[in-house]
């Protein structure tokens, strides 16, 4: 008989917890008011001397149409590095600085981005949906209509605070050490002494691994031990040992997503925004992506991101996390079946197009009221627009569509060739699943005959999780299993017997 094999990928199952998507503070659904009122010598101080290292104190108001809720003594200051010289500022709402403890809707930090070098302001946003539909660790957005003092401030991205909150939604244990990782992060090995790493910036205010928890133990020892096991040779040892460190599927996947957005402003490319948790739980480092408004087309240094080779991202400068996880051939080929998934089932145009269209329907009565919008780059209105489908200007080359359009078809022809299984069109793994992507009812096809007459099917998650046993009499060749109750992501279907294991992917919506 006829044998059909697929790689397995899968990763380890972290204590991963779910939250509901349309929790008030971060509903997509709509587009939701804060109110911010301080003393008016107050908010010019924070303006005239871009005030970013303390917090002033302000009454919050927020309100969504169902919920009015008012919150006195929060703290406000601006928020950023190079946008602080931005004319439309971001701001950081913090609700613990003046009482101590206090959580709004189980957060401690509002993040409100004004996406002013974006003419659509929705590329951001766009981007932790790809994230989390890929399985990855929610990072919540949604959009605001800002007020300071009456004054409508425009439109706003409201993204989650990486924080010790953040951490309990996703961990069993929020307690490692979270670094927050800014240019130059490149883990290059510097040397085994930890405040080497703590003074790349030469900066006593600032550090480039920046440690956002524990900051009283102020330990970098296990830090400088994944960077030293990042930069050992890659040997036959080199893949078993960087995994007793590193998560290094959630790297993987990262890598995958920001190829596929088109996301350089990244540790990949740009040794930029990325934070990396030390999991008790594993013992491991989780790897995550931040600050992500440079992507789908968006462009500052003469690159065609569009059509650049997913074989060839890197530049011509060290970067060790991934020169050497793709220099392994296991990783490179699981960072191209991650590539591949994400390419023909998440930014698909057939998928995501829609979802721009939604968002561009939701957000334009704010847009086009906002009254900052224009400041910086001039953008009106037809450029909000045509942002979506048209270039606009020399960092704005593509528009979203167009963008993706092109990437889609440049990493197909990319990958073809250089994966090392089967396509799934061709059911190498024995499975037909459909309809794929799904939303509640997803039909499993065997499409070989299988010498067992019984076997079992497993459902994983993206992250590891088994979500489903099927037991299976292969006299049945098709199954109908309902997925109400699983969240969206990348889930994998494996057939296993005794003499083959193989598996197939599907997308949950």
């Amino acid at each position: 008989m006829k044998r059909y094999w697929c790689v397995v990928i899968f990763v380890l199952c972290c204590g991963l917890k779910v939250s509901a998507q349309n929790h008030s503070l971060y509903n997509e659904q709509k587009v939701a008011t804060v109110y911010l009122d301080l003393p008016p010598d107050s908010f010019q101080l924070i303006i005239s001397q871009l005030i970013h290292d303390r917090y002033l104190k302000a009454r919050m108001i927020f309100d969504n149409g169902e919920i009015r809720d008012t919150l006195e003594e929060v703290g406000l200051r601006l928020r950023g590095n190079t946008s602080l010289g931005a004319a439309k500022k971001s701001f950081k709402i913090s609700l613990n600085a003046f009482v101590p403890g206090r959580e709004y809707q189980g957060v401690r930090k509002i993040n409100l981005r004004g996406q002013h070098n974006d003419p659509t302001m929705v590329r951001e946003k766009l981007f932790y949906e790809v994230w989390r539909d890929a399985g990855m660790m929610e990072r919540r957005a949604s959009f605001v209509k800002l007020f300071i003092n009456g004054q409508y401030r425009g439109l706003y991205t409201n993204l989650e605070e990486l924080d010790k909150q953040w951490l309990d939604r996703h961990y069993a244990d929020n307690n490692g050490n979270l670094y927050k990782c800014t240019w130059p992060a490149d883990l290059v090995y510097l040397g085994a002494d930890e405040a080497t790493y703590k003074a790349i910036l030469n900066n006593p205010e600032e550090r480039a691994y920046d440690l956002q928890t524990n900051q009283t133990a102020d330990d970098y020892s296990r830090l400088v031990a994944l960077i030293t096991a990042l930069n050992a040779p890659v040997n036959a040892a080199f893949p078993e040992e960087i995994q007793q460190i590193l998560n290094v599927s959630s790297v993987l996947k990262a890598f995958a997503i920001d190829v596929s957005c088109g996301n350089w402003d990244d540790y990949f490319y740009n040794k930029n925004n990325y934070y990396l948790y030390d999991n008790p739980e594993t013992g491991r480092f989780d790897f995550v992506t931040y600050d992500t408004d440079n992507t789908f087309g968006v462009d500052w240094l003469g690159k065609d991101w569009a059509k650049r080779s997913c074989l060839a991202w890197l530049p011509n400068e060290p970067r060790p996390m991934a020169s050497k996880l793709l220099a392994v051939p296991a990783f490179k080929q699981e960072y191209l079946r991650y590539l591949d998934t994400l390419t023909r089932f998440i930014v698909h145009p057939d998928t995501i197009f829609p979802r721009i269209d939604t968002l561009e329907t939701l957000i334009t009565p704010a847009a086009e009221a906002d009254p900052f919008r224009t400041l910086d780059y001039g953008y009106d209105i037809n450029d909000f627009h045509n942002g979506f489908v048209q270039t606009i200007d020399n960092h704005t080359p593509y528009g979203i569509k167009p963008f993706l359009a092109t990437r889609y078809d440049y990493t197909r022809n990319q990958l073809s060739g250089v994966l090392s299984i089967p396509e799934p069109e061709a059911h190498a793994s024995g499975m037909l699943l459909y309809p794929n992507p799904v939303s509640d009812r997803l039909i499993i096809q065997l499409t070989t005959e299988l010498d067992p007459l019984e076997f079992t099917l497993e459902i994983y998650s993206n992250t590891g999780c088994l979500m489903a046993r099927i037991p299976w009499d292969s006299a049945t060749r098709q199954q109908e299993i309902l997925l109400n109750t699983f969240p969206s992501g990348v889930y994998y279907v494996q057939l296993q017997t005794a003499e083959m294991v193989s598996q197939e992917a599907f997308v949950k919506w």
